[in-house]
């Protein structure tokens, strides 16, 4: 029975420590936002920084397995229970693997909880980075559509300028070329009367 409890207690632990590499992602809300406004790309680099805190809580787990003093001390004693079980007579053999089982069962139903609880909390996860995205999506396109009018704005006044000095400057060659006409038909007209 101590066992069990051993089995649970690495299982709360293991749940523990997945639950804190959610909660402390590599970077705050605001440091995202402000890697997002700098991005070109800010849907990838969301997605991007979405899959380092998957790997992140990955990497957790297999350490967690991989160096936890507890589940070495557990993995131990069953180690233990399985040396003492092949010493002892038929019928505590008997109840030994019955209290194996009993354990191997507990043992499953929790990880059965943990698996529910990760799918649930990598659900809630999916479900926030997609309302990121859309929120982003929705402020690129914004800002997109303030950018395209702000530059037809320009473009048309910018036109408008240029077709303003355009039919001013039409107007002061027209009136030169008049005014240098006149000038010139009283000149031939001045050297047709001296001859």
């Amino acid at each position: 029975m101590k066992g069990l409890f051993k089995l649970l207690g690495a299982l709360a632990t293991f749940q523990l420590g997945a639950v804190t590499a959610m909660l402390f992602a590599q970077k705050t809300g605001k440091t995202l936002r402000k890697d997002l406004k700098k991005s070109d790309n800010p849907l990838k680099t969301l997605f991007e920084e979405g899959l380092k805190i998957d790997k992140d809580i990955l990497e957790n787990m297999k350490d967690w397995a991989e160096n936890s003093e507890e589940f070495k001390a557990l993995m131990g004693q069953l180690d233990e229970v399985k040396d003492q079980a092949k010493d002892m007579s038929d019928e505590a053999k008997a109840e030994m693997q019955k209290n194996l089982e009993k354990v191997a069962k507990e043992a499953k139903s929790a990880a059965d909880d943990l698996k529910k609880t990760a799918t649930k909390k990598a659900t809630t996860a999916k479900k926030k980075a997609t309302k990121k995205v859309t929120a982003a999506k929705k402020t690129v396109t914004k800002k997109a559509t303030a950018a395209k009018k702000t530059a037809t704005k320009k473009a048309t006044t910018a036109k408008k300028k240029v077709t303003k000095k355009a039919t001013t400057a039409k107007k002061t060659v027209t009136k030169k070329a008049n005014s240098a006409r006149k000038t010139a038909s009283k000149a031939v007209k001045k050297s047709t009367k001296k001859s």
